[in-house]
C-alpha cells in the first residue's frame, strides 16, 4: 500500500460499491465540511491496470461525491489534489470485502444494502466471527438482515418507500412470495399491520388442497371446504398427515432432480438465497426442493454452492416452525390455566402458599419505609415494624437482631419458585402472618408530596377505623421544626403551650431554638405530673398530621414554601 496525491479527475467510482443510494443532504453537509476544513481522511483506491486508466474507489465514495459537488459549483477545479491510499494487487473479492466493511462500519447502508453486503461477505468465505468483529453487528442483527433478501418484489418496494417498517418487513420474510403479496394487501389496508398479525397470517393457516404434491386419495383425514369445494378454499384438517405426505412427495422430487442436475437437496423451513449463487448457464447447477413451514413446496434451480463457512449456515439458519403454532399454544395454555385455578380453589392451603410466595418475591414496599434510611428523623412505628420483620425472618431460620424490613424484602426477591418451596413447611398461622404484614407494608398515601385532605380516601377511612392517633407515633422533632420559618415556629410555641419556656423566640438563633424545642417535646413525655402547659405540649400535633389532613392554606392565600434554612445563624426578631 502506498500513499500519494492524485488529481480529482484521476479517480472514479466503482460499480462494486455495496452502497447504491446516497443521501443528497448528507453529501451537501460533507461538501461544506471539506470546503471549510479540508479532506480529513484519505480515500482508498485500487491501482489501475493501465497508465491512462483511472483509480477506482474502494472506500470513500461519499467524500468523492462531495468533492464532485464542489467541482460542479466551481469551488474547486478538476486538478484538485486528493490524498489517497493506493492498494495494489487486490482481488475483486478483497475489494468488495473492504468496501462492504467500510460502509457497514460507518452505518451508511440501508438495511437492504446491509443484507446484500453481508451476503457477499459470507459467499466470499468470511467467517461469522470476522463479520461481527469487523462490522460491529450482532449475530441476531445479521440474521434479521439476511431475512430481507427473501422478500418479494412488492414487499421490498413497500419497505423501500417507507410503507412498511423494518420489523414488518422482517416478518414478511417468513412467507413465500405469493403469500407475501397476499398479506401485503391486508397490511397496507390496515387489516393486518402488527408484526404478530403478519406472522400469523403467513404461517398459521391450514394447508389448502392446491399445495398438495401428493395424490389426495392418499389422505385419509377430513377437510374444511366452502360450498363450491374449490381447491384454494378447501383445506386439510389433519395437518400432521398432510405434512408427512407432502414431505414424502418432496423427497421423491429430490430423487428425480438428482438424475437430471448436478445435485439436488431437500431443504425444510425457509430457503436462504444468501447461501447460493446463480449458475451462468441455464440448466447447469443444482436444485433445492424447499418444503416451507406452511406446506408449500418451492423449486430453486441453477444453484451453485460457494465456499461458505459451515458454522455460518448453522448460526444464521432461520429457526424451523414450532410444532405448535401460537394460536394452538394459546388455546392449550388457557385450558391448562383454568384447570389449575379450579384445583387451587379446592385447596385453600395451596392458595395461601401461592399468595405468600408471590408476596415475598414481588413485595412492593411503600416509599415511607425508605424515607427513614438516612437517619435524619425517627419513627417509633418503624421500630415496631422492624421488630415484626425479625419475627417473620425467624420463620425461615434467619436470626439477626439488627435485621429490618428490607431484609425481608430481599429474602426471595423476584424468585417466586424459591419462595414457594420455602413456605411449604410453615403453618397456616405463619402464612397468614406473613401475608397480612406484607400487605400492610405496601399500604399508604399514594401522592406523598400532597396533603391527603380528602376525607373519602381509603387511607383516611382505614386510619379512622383503626383510631390512629399520630400523637402516639410522632413527636415534633428537629427534622420537622427546622423546616418551619420564624412565624411558624412562633405559632407552634404559642399553640403547644411553650410560651413560658421560650417566650416568642426572641434572642434565639434558629438552630438553638429548634434544638431546644425538639428536646422539650421529648422531655414532656417523661413527666409524671405535667403542668397544664406541659400537658398541652404532650398532645400538640400540627393539623396536617390528622386524618384527614387539614391544609391551613386557602386557595387564595397560599404561602410560599419555607426554605430548609437550618443553617441560618441569625437571631429570630420579634
Amino acid at each position: 500500500m502506498t500513499t500519494q496525491t492524485l488529481k480529482l479527475n484521476q479517480i472514479k467510482t466503482s460499480k462494486d460499491n455495496p452502497r447504491k443510494d446516497f443521501d443528497e443532504q448528507s453529501i451537501e453537509g460533507l461538501a461544506q465540511s471539506i470546503l471549510t476544513d479540508g479532506l480529513l481522511q484519505n480515500l482508498i483506491v485500487q491501482a489501475p491496470k493501465t497508465k491512462r486508466a483511472k483509480h477506482s474507489i474502494i472506500c470513500g465514495e461519499r467524500r468523492f461525491r462531495a468533492l464532485n459537488l464542489l467541482l460542479e459549483r466551481g469551488d474547486i477545479d478538476a486538478n484538485f489534489p486528493v490524498k489517497v491510499e493506493i492498494k495494489d494487487d487486490l482481488t475483486e473479492e478483497e475489494i468488495l470485502r473492504m468496501a462492504t466493511v467500510e460502509n457497514v462500519q460507518r452505518e451508511n447502508l440501508s438495511p437492504l444494502e446491509e443484507a446484500n453486503a453481508i451476503a457477499s461477505l459470507i459467499k466470499d468465505g468470511e467467517t461469522l466471527d470476522n463479520i461481527t468483529s469487523q462490522t460491529g453487528l450482532a449475530v441476531s442483527t445479521i440474521r434479521r438482515r439476511l431475512m430481507l433478501l427473501e422478500l418479494s418484489i412488492e414487499v421490498t418496494q413497500a419497505f423501500t418507500t417507507g410503507e412498511l417498517t423494518l420489523a414488518q418487513a422482517e416478518s414478511f420474510a417468513l412467507g413465500s412470495h405469493e403469500e407475501q403479496t397476499r398479506v401485503l394487501k391486508q397490511t397496507l389496508n390496515g387489516w393486518c399491520d402488527s408484526v404478530e398479525d403478519i406472522k400469523d397470517a403467513l404461517i398459521d393457516e391450514k394447508p389448502n388442497v392446491a399445495l398438495a404434491l401428493f395424490d389426495t386419495a392418499l389422505y385419509e383425514g377430513d377437510y374444511t371446504s366452502d360450498l363450491l369445494a374449490e381447491d384454494k378454499t378447501t383445506y386439510f384438517n389433519d395437518r400432521e398427515q398432510f405434512d408427512e405426505l407432502q414431505k414424502q412427495a418432496a423427497e421423491k422430487l429430490v430423487d428425480e432432480f438428482s438424475q437430471s442436475h448436478d445435485w439436488a437437496e431437500l431443504e425444510e423451513g425457509y430457503f436462504s438465497s444468501w447461501q447460493y449463487e446463480k449458475a451462468d448457464d441455464e440448466g447447469a447447477g443444482g436444485v433445492i426442493v424447499n418444503l416451507r413451514p406452511n406446506g408449500e413446496v418451492e423449486i430453486h434451480k441453477g444453484l451453485i454452492k460457494p465456499e461458505i463457512d459451515e458454522s455460518n449456515v448453522v448460526a444464521l439458519k432461520p429457526k424451523p416452525k414450532a410444532t405448535y403454532g401460537k394460536p394452538l399454544v394459546r388455546y392449550m395454555n388457557m385450558h391448562k390455566c383454568v384447570a389449575v385455578q379450579n384445583a387451587i380453589i379446592s385447596n385453600p392451603r395451596k392458595a395461601k402458599e401461592i399468595l405468600v410466595a408471590k408476596k415475598l418475591a414481588t413485595f412492593q414496599d411503600h416509599p415511607c419505609l425508605r424515607y427513614f434510611d438516612d437517619g435524619a428523623t425517627h419513627s417509633p412505628a418503624l421500630d415496631a415494624i422492624n421488630a415484626k420483620a425479625r419475627v417473620l425472618l425467624g420463620y425461615f431460620g434467619k436470626e439477626d437482631e439488627d435485621a429490618t424490613w428490607s431484609d425481608l424484602k430481599y429474602l426471595f426477591q423476584y424468585d417466586v419458585k424459591c419462595a414457594y418451596y420455602a413456605v411449604q413447611s410453615l403453618s397456616d398461622e405463619q402464612l397468614e402472618d406473613i401475608a397480612l404484614t406484607l400487605e400492610s407494608l405496601e399500604f399508604g398515601v399514594s401522592y406523598l408530596d400532597t396533603l391527603d385532605t380528602y376525607e373519602d380516601s381509603i387511607t383516611n377511612h382505614v386510619a379512622t377505623a383503626l383510631k390512629v392517633d399520630m400523637r402516639g407515633a410522632w413527636r415534633p422533632d428537629e427534622a420537622f421544626l427546622k423546616r418551619r420559618n420564624k412565624e411558624q415556629l412562633q405559632g407552634i410555641i404559642q399553640d403547644a403551650g411553650c410560651s413560658l419556656k421560650f417566650g416568642n423566640g426572641q434572642g434565639y438563633k434558629k438552630g438553638e431554638l429548634v434544638d431546644s424545642m425538639a428536646k422539650h417535646f421529648t422531655h414532656v413525655l417523661t413527666l409524671e405530673s405535667p403542668s397544664a402547659d406541659e400537658l398541652k405540649a404532650q398532645f400538640w400535633i400540627p393539623e396536617a398530621m390528622q386524618f384527614p389532613a387539614i391544609d391551613p392554606d386557602t386557595p387564595s392565600q397560599v404561602a410560599d414554601e419555607p426554605q430548609e434554612d437550618d443553617e441560618q445563624d441569625e437571631p429570630l426578631a420579634a
